[in-house]
């Protein structure tokens, strides 16, 4: 049985796989999901290539409900894939796994990251203003951006509806 920290690191390599399917990214993170999986048997690495590229299949273009219900779908999948891997190992062949997968992360996030917009700092003021974790939603307020990974485009937003003062 996993313990707690195991259990999280499975969930973290399950999570950012998914985050980088179907991306600019996912040339360079399949491989190495890959290899991690197949400890060096070209045969399992095989099997493990057509596995990502299901997964990438499934999420790749899906939006909204769907595109969330595949993701989770795909990453509950993953995640039960790096635990059972994780699982079947003593605990000295654990923890080297652990740090394998742990080192991994930090690669997929990085290639996800090179692969796409993302913004690390944010500030957003002013009446109406709104941000997230994903998209920024801005009527009108200044915007602050600290760190900035990738292109931004900025569209001018459409003028308000008379109807709407």
């Amino acid at each position: 049985m996993l313990d707690d920290a195991m259990n999280e690191l499975a969930a973290a390599g399950s999570a950012a796989v998914v985050q980088a399917a179907g991306t600019d990214a996912w040339p360079g993170v399949r491989g190495p999901v890959a290899r991690w999986f197949s400890r060096g048997d070209p045969a399992r690495e095989r099997a493990e290539l057509a596995r990502l590229d299901r997964t990438d299949a499934n999420v790749a273009g899906a939006a909204g409900d769907l595109g969330r219900r595949l993701r989770g779908d795909e990453q509950i999948s993953w995640r039960t894939r790096f635990e059972i891997a994780l699982d079947d190992l003593d605990d000295g062949a654990r923890g080297e796994r652990g740090d394998e997968l742990r080192a991994l992360v930090g690669e997929l996030r990085a290639a996800v990251a090179r692969s796409g917009p993302s913004v690390g700092h944010m500030t957003v003021s002013g009446p109406g203003a709104q941000a997230a974790a994903g998209p920024v939603v801005n009527y009108g307020s200044p915007v602050n951006i600290g760190e900035m990974h990738g292109d931004l485009r900025l569209d001018r937003p459409s003028p308000p509806d008379p109807a709407e003062g």
